[in-house]
């Protein structure tokens, strides 16, 4: 008798374990989190990620680039750059992408970067010379134009992170390109005496004090400058004065204590500088704030 009790209780341990490991996420931390669905077998893929409903896969030199297309007329281009690690499909997300393309009746890419650490060849100095991620996005703008047809010479870059930075070196190079530019996280690297340009551009940068990963301060690894150089030889390009007025934001994450919004005056184009109060590096950011926010770069 005593052993038909142990031997039942080792049977229903045995049908009991899988359940509960399943419930457990195996290894106990998550009890609530739902099984993993597999990838559907023969999704389209795009630099190495599914594609979302609505969009494409543009490859130019042996590189993918998310497309997103809206349904009306086309006024021109955003693109969206990715930081490091990153992914197009993520600094798509990141900005809201399809919204923005909507709204502004822009063809949106987001194409992926080659350099493993970087994200992006953006560093601006006298030894570092390669400009072949500058040419590979020019070469995009004009392969989107011709199979759009899109005849208006508006661009608007949004980058995060890596993708700021790339953003900044593109501003140095092609700032003729160049509507306006929104950076989240990201300033200039390098040396400003290689970027001697005097074309103006519209600047929006986001940075939170609290950023860890890349410092408003800026880093000497990586050659990457503080939020206040950055915005100081951009203010000197755009002519600005050294007043400014301040708005007050909303919050654009959940923790944070809201954003203030420096706009410098007397710009020949303008330059803003938003605070994101209490935010982290790697963030969801409300994208309904962020874009009204910075929607003034569309005027």
């Amino acid at each position: 008798m005593k052993n038909t009790m142990v031997n039942t209780t080792l049977l229903t341990l045995a049908i009991s374990l899988p359940s509960l490991l399943m419930g457990c996420g195996g290894g106990g931390k998550d009890p609530v989190k739902p099984p993993v669905k597999p990838p559907i077998s023969g999704a389209a893929q795009c630099a190495g990620k599914s594609l979302d409903e609505g969009t494409s896969c543009m490859t130019l030199e042996n590189r993918d680039a998310i497309v997103y297309k809206p349904a009306s007329p086309l006024k021109g281009i955003a693109l969206f750059l990715h930081g490091s690690p990153g992914s197009a499909k993520k600094v798509s997300l990141l900005f809201d992408a399809k919204s923005i393309s909507d709204s502004q009746q822009l063809v949106s890419v987001s194409p992926q970067g080659l350099d493993n650490m970087w994200g992006w060849n953006s560093l601006n100095t006298q030894a570092n010379q390669s400009n072949a991620d500058v040419d590979y996005i020019v070469n995009l703008f004009t392969k989107l134009r011709a199979e759009n047809n899109i005849t208006s010479d508006k661009v608007y870059i949004f980058g995060y992170s890596a993708g700021g930075f790339m953003g900044y070196k593109l501003a140095c190079q092609i700032p003729e390109q160049i509507t306006a530019f929104v950076s989240i996280a990201g300033q200039f690297r390098g040396d400003f005496n290689e970027c001697s340009t005097s074309t103006p551009i519209t600047l929006h940068h986001f940075h939170s004090p609290q950023d860890s990963e890349v410092p408003i301060n800026g880093r000497n690894t990586g050659g990457i400058k503080s939020v206040h150089e950055t915005l100081a030889h951009w203010r000197l390009i755009n002519g600005c004065s050294e007043i400014s007025t301040t708005l007050e934001h909303p919050k654009v994450i959940e923790a944070s204590e809201g954003t203030n919004t420096k706009i410098w005056q007397d710009c020949v184009k303008p330059v803003s500088f938003s605070t994101m109060k209490n935010v982290p590096h790697e963030s969801s950011y409300d994208t309904d704030v962020l874009q009204q926010i910075y929607a003034p770069i569309f005027n």
